[in-house]
């Protein structure tokens, strides 16, 4: 296909059409390179050289995006100031004020974008700066609101083009995979904008003077962001090879490397015919719906988190500051998330989970009393800003990631950002004067957004990975699109041999015969590895690329398991703290409160049998991408007794793809665990019933982060009973570990006894009626509690060991019979238990009740479930890629993290007796896990054998 191109730099010899997404040039197909080996890259030039960009060109674009986001979002801070009232609005007319921004937003959004690919976004963005900046300068002037809306029409016109712009003029610097990382920290910028809106409204609102402080507000942010557009003008350079800052061989450098994996020909011309062939890809249409349920949340937030923190109660400057905090926190998830992605080249899962982060915000702020858990309300507006900014940053490049053609990979973001920003209209017309202070409807409909854009985002991702499967098959190899040429990906899905970018493209070391190893694939995103009937078996040469996938994904499943394991705990605690009867009481003691600890561990036991559910999808698209590509699946060792070849270190590439492969070889004489043999899992079910039991009964009457700590007691009695039990020894300092474990929680516990805080143990209060124990007792009683439900645990970790010692099965099978039978038995328990007492913890039909006709009970009941099995999942997945230690540690991290959003809730005090106690823990614990070195170690013979071959399943 004929397409003009402006004219080459000097230097470039030859066009060099080949892909080699995130590799050096040692990574790069051989077959792709035919001769063009005098450019490529290595990978210390081109560290150096984004180095260079990410210090010469990302602060200035992240201050330019400052700005804008500031010069656009400072009417809700304007707004606590009275501007609505100087400005004499009646009715709706707010309301219709921030509506009229987003009609030039995105009429003008594709031309002027246009126009900024023709003339060079150097040129075009600190254009576009000078104007917003001067439409926020003169709205300082307006006395009407006819004034306003005239202001507020030419703002949205110089801003329309500017964010699609920044992107593209990123995707000239940066290659596919470094996209999202550098997005991410020029998006941060507008999280940082609104906490800093809020900052400086705090400040200029103190400002005592004739003009009103509002206008004031106004004045400041235009002109800092005039004087920013002059700067921006003479620094911007006009692309990455005709840097000024860059000598000739980073120039060359600079441009193959796009022309490598970025656009397949660089400097392309803009022919509007050719970039409009955009909207002939299905899945254009799919990322613009994502776009149109982001920009719902999006602008709530931008627009109107002064307004949701304002019904908390706070007056109009501690509103503003308390905006602050939401917004940093925020921008810091945003670079958390976009950096795990770039790192794993995972872009879908991200986008939904950010998506689901936005629905749980908006959704809890909804349910909750922001009266009597202002607290709680509070942390929902951290959770509606985690989840509002990075599906935008990762949206812009998972479709930037999928077009090679430039023209069109403007179009497409001139067109998504601007509809995402048009959603403004809706969220500035839901948010209505008579739904306040609260505006639960505004709120539902926004969670709603959220909703379906996950959906969304799972669905399009779901597509791509079924349509490269379905051109593997078709074309009968197996391609990534680092495989393809960036000629081919030019053209879209209209080229047999496109593929789509959406997940790690390390897992594969060559495209042509498919590897046998199944070792580094991604789980539930990629099949199991195949290979026809007649392919040769892998070499342990093809070890490295496999190790670097395991690596890639660590992060991801590391950052899902502190998150479902902290919410474990947390949503428990705020099941314990819900108040069911006589709420209006004045006196704490006769309020009563949600205990139905058996009922928490019947709802355990659902989020176990979940497993079920991963495995069931696991094997049928196991099924359905083996018969369907014609391949045959990879025999394991026990199949056909020819063992497949595989490295012999698991602890570097350990099979994180198969949920369903055994943790242990069968050679080791293991017979596996079916029929009437799975019976016995029974056993460890029992166990778990009973020590989950007193654990939920300990949690009612001490703090989350007490219950955590206090929970390290279990290393205690596994060591106990694996001495006497299973004939283990221990050497000295382990003995002495396990006294500092012991010592520690009960250092831990004297902080609970000596330090109430009534607000995490309302249920110790409301248990004291001047006869009873007092709190403190209560807090005592619950801290032995916890501590002796370890011995039922650490039993189960026992029977789960010698049954796993001569019977073989998949351990996340055990976790889903274990579900099963401990579903069972804790529901035949609690109806025997509600007609034999019916009273107290043993009333279920009060339970189910308060389940049902409490929402925030219901809601944190269905969390709870979810969350129990992701732990259980992405637990395992971290057993196997790294180890048992490295889990402990993980979980050890997962303890501090509860701490912390316990203090930052309001739930507790922080207590510096509660510190030494679990430093006591820490150090007791890695030190009996091997993970530091003993005391007087020359002293002491130390034996490196783990306690336990694979870690203990973590239910709760």
């Amino acid at each position: 296909m004929a397409h003009t191109t402006e004219p080459e730099p000097e230097f470039v010899k030859n066009d060099l059409h080949v892909s080699a997404s995130n590799q050096s040039s040692k990574d790069i197909e051989p077959h792709a390179l035919e001769g063009h080996t005098e450019h490529l890259p290595s990978y210390e030039h081109e560290k150096a050289l984004c180095w260079k960009f990410d210090i010469r060109i990302l602060p200035m674009l992240a201050l330019m995006y400052l700005c804008n986001a500031l010069d656009k979002g400072n009417l809700g801070n304007a707004k606590t100031d009275g501007m609505d009232k100087d400005l004499h609005f009646v009715g709706d007319q707010y309301n219709i004020m921030l509506s009229i921004f987003f009609v030039p937003y995105v009429l003008f959004a594709p031309p002027i974008a246009m126009l900024g690919k023709k003339y060079g976004p150097h040129r075009m963005l600190p254009i576009l700066m000078f104007s917003f900046g001067s439409a926020t300068l003169l709205s300082a002037c307006v006395v009407n609101f006819g004034g306003m809306m005239a202001l507020r029409w030419f703002l949205g016109m110089a801003e329309s083009a500017f964010f699609p712009l920044v992107i593209y003029y990123l995707t000239t610097f940066y290659r596919r995979g470094e996209l999202a990382r550098r997005l991410a920290i020029f998006y941060a910028a507008s999280n940082i904008a609104n906490a800093f809106s809020g900052l400086l409204a705090y400040g200029v609102f103190h400002i005592n003077s004739h003009l009103q402080s509002w206008r004031y507000l106004f004045i400041i942010e235009g002109s800092a962001t005039i004087i920013f557009a002059f700067i921006a003008y003479w620094y911007l350079p006009k692309s990455a090879f005709e840097a000024k800052f860059l000598d000739e061989a980073e120039k060359r450098l600079a441009y193959t490397r796009i022309q490598i994996d970025s656009s397949s020909t660089v400097a392309e011309q803009f022919v509007l015919k050719d970039a409009l062939k955009v909207f002939k890809m299905p899945a254009t249409y799919g990322f613009l719906a994502i776009e149109i349920c982001l920009g719902v949340p999006l602008q709530s937030v931008a627009l109107f988190m002064p307004q949701i923190v304002n019904a908390l109660g706070y007056s109009k400057v501690k509103t503003n500051l308390y905006t602050v905090a939401p917004n940093i926190v925020g921008a810091v998830m945003l670079l958390i998330l976009a950096f795990t992605s770039d790192l794993t080249r995972l872009r879908f899962p991200f986008v939904a989970l950010g998506f689901l982060l936005t629905f749980l915000g908006f959704i809890i702020f909804a349910v909750v009393d922001i009266k009597s858990q202002i607290h709680v309300a509070y942390f929902a507006c951290f959770m509606m800003t985690w989840g509002t900014s990075a599906p935008s940053v990762i949206l812009s490049t998972w479709y930037n990631n999928n077009i090679a053609h430039e023209g069109r990979r403007v179009t497409i973001t001139s067109v998504g950002v601007p509809l995402a920003n048009l959603m403004g209209v809706v969220s500035s017309n839901i948010f209505q004067d008579k739904d306040k202070p609260k505006y639960e409807p505004a709120l539902i409909t926004t969670a709603t957004f959220g909703a379906v854009g996950c959906c969304l985002a799972l669905l399009l991702g779901s597509y791509m990975i079924f349509d490269n499967a379905r051109r593997n098959r078709k074309q009968g190899i197996k391609l990534q699109a680092r495989d393809v040429s960036t000629e081919k990906l030019r053209d879209g899905p209209s080229n047999p041999d496109f593929r789509w970018f959406f997940v790690p493209e390390l897992l594969h070391s060559s495209p042509a015969p498919l590897p046998t190893s199944r070792r580094g694939c991604i789980p539930l995103f990629s099949s199991q590895l195949a290979r026809p009937s007649s392919a040769t078996p892998s070499s342990i040469a093809d070890a490295p690329a496999s190790i670097m996938a395991v690596k890639a994904v660590v992060p991801f499943l590391v950052a899902m398991m502190l998150l479902t394991g902290v919410c474990n705990t947390l949503l428990t605690k705020y099941q314990d703290m819900q108040c069911v009867k006589n709420c209006d009481s004045p006196s704490a003691k006769y309020r009563e409160h949600f205990e139905q600890p058996v009922l928490q561990t019947l709802q355990m036991f659902i989020g176990e049998m979940g497993c079920w559910l991963v495995i069931g999808l696991f094997s049928l698209y196991q099924r359905y991408a083996s018969r369907r590509a014609g391949y045959e699946a990879i025999p394991s060792a026990n199949d056909d007794g020819s063992a497949t070849p595989a490295l012999s270190d698991d602890s570097e590439t350990g099979d994180v793809a198969n949920p369903l492969k055994p943790a242990h070889a069968d050679d080791e004489g293991r017979i596996p665990l079916v029929g009437k043999n799975v019976l016995l899992l029974a056993l460890p079910a029992c166990c778990d019933i009973a020590g989950t039991t007193l654990m939920n009964v300990g949690l009612l009457f001490v703090a989350a982060s007490i219950y955590q700590m206090t929970r390290g007691a279990l290393v205690l009695f596994v060591g106990l009973f694996s001495v006497w039990f299973l004939k283990r020894h221990l050497g000295l300092y382990k003995w002495f570990s396990l006294f500092v474990v012991v010592f520690g929680v009960a250092v831990v516990g004297l902080a609970g006894a000596i330090t109430r805080d009534d607000k995490a143990t309302p249920n110790a209060l409301s248990s004291h009626d001047g006869s009873g124990p007092s709190p403190a007792v209560m807090t005592i009683i619950g801290v032995l509690l916890i501590a002796g439900a370890q011995i039922f645990t650490a039993t189960q970790f026992v029977v789960e060991e010698s049954i796993m010692e001569k019977y073989a099965m998949e351990p996340i099978r055990v976790v889903g019979w274990e579900g099963i039978f401990g579903f069972l038995v804790t529901l035949l328990v609690m109806i025997i238990l509600h007609f034999a007492i019916g009273t107290g913890y043993f009333n279920a039909r009060e339970g189910f009740y308060q389940m049902t006709h409490f929402p925030a009970i219901g809601v944190s009941s269905i969390l709870i479930m979810i969350s129990i099995g992701g732990f259980n999942f992405f637990g395992l997945s971290v057993t196997r890629t790294v180890s048992a230690t490295s889990r402990s540690t993980i979980d050890t991290c997962r303890t501090l993290f509860i701490w912390i959003v316990s203090l930052g809730l309001g739930w507790e005090t922080f207590k510096w007796l509660q510190v030494l106690g679990f430093a006591l823990l820490v150090y007791g614990t890695f030190l009996f896990n091997d993970l530091i070195r003993p005391p007087l170690k020359s002293c002491v013979e130390r034996n490196p054998e783990e306690l336990l071959p694979e870690e203990p399943i973590e239910h709760f």
